[in-house]
């Protein structure tokens, strides 16, 4: 299937998926993550395809939802699918390895942390700055990672974290600092998925689902805690300041 927002590419059973809006950094808009959420879903069972290696486009990885978009469609693109896609990726059974670059901001950053296997340039950045607008950044993706506390604390001071910072705290697994970042990615991807699927489904199942509760149901959970938020008028018009600041 050709996708509009994503280029595809299978190289020895591992699929390359880049996100492909570099003139927007990569922002997140419905079309891109509904793209995102076909693919994941499409190749959960495709025996072809033993793990993704998620990349991307440009110089950022992803500066997180396409508040323009947001904007122009009053919250609904916020709203759009929100537990669908972030549970297909998540609970995608095979690996996955994610390519950091420049910066991953927001929705970028939970994008980010979909990877079983994150490996960063040295010069990237992952950001959370929904606080600094009243937005309600995800805890259950960072947590997956770090631990809900470690994850509160971070989001709570929304700051930018470099990849030295990154590594040590755990949310990255790797700064590669050689020429060829994806091939290196694509080995590692290689190297995770050349077990028994079955096992590797299992081993995800329990990553997911035994430590902190249910993923499914962590999401939902917290996404219907977002609601009152997400309905506040007084939180557009935070979005819409902190996006016309933004592009400017």
């Amino acid at each position: 299937m050709k996708y509009e927002c994503l280029l595809t590419d299978l190289k020895d059973k591992i699929l390359i998926v880049t996100l492909n809006r570099p003139e927007k950094s990569n922002a997140l808009n419905v079309k891109i993550r509904d793209e995102l959420e076909h693919v994941f879903h499409a190749n959960a069972s495709n025996t072809d395809v033993k793990a993704i290696v998620l990349t991307s486009s440009g110089k950022h990885f992803s500066s997180g939802y396409d508040l323009e978009e947001v904007v122009s469609s009053k919250m609904e693109s916020f709203r759009h699918r929100i537990l669908e896609y972030h549970y297909a990726l998540y609970s995608f059974p095979k690996p996955v390895v994610t390519v950091l670059k420049g910066f991953a901001s927001a929705g970028g950053f939970d994008l980010a942390l979909c990877g079983d296997y994150i490996v960063s340039e040295k010069k990237a950045i992952l950001f959370r700055p929904e606080i600094r607008f009243g937005g309600p950044p995800l805890i259950t993706t960072l947590a997956r990672k770090v631990g809900p506390a470690k994850a509160l604390t971070l989001t709570l001071k929304g700051d930018p974290i470099r990849s030295s910072q990154a590594l040590s705290l755990g949310i990255v697994d790797e700064i590669y600092e050689g020429e060829n970042v994806l091939g290196h990615a694509i080995q590692v991807a290689s190297k995770l998925s050349q077990w028994d699927f079955n096992m590797l489904s299992v081993l995800k199942g329990i990553a997911n689902n035994y430590f902190m509760g249910n993923l499914y149901e962590n999401l939902k959970k917290e996404f219907d805690e977002f609601a009152s938020v997400l309905e506040d008028p007084a939180f557009f018009q935070r979005v819409q300041s902190y996006a016309g600041t933004i592009q400017q």
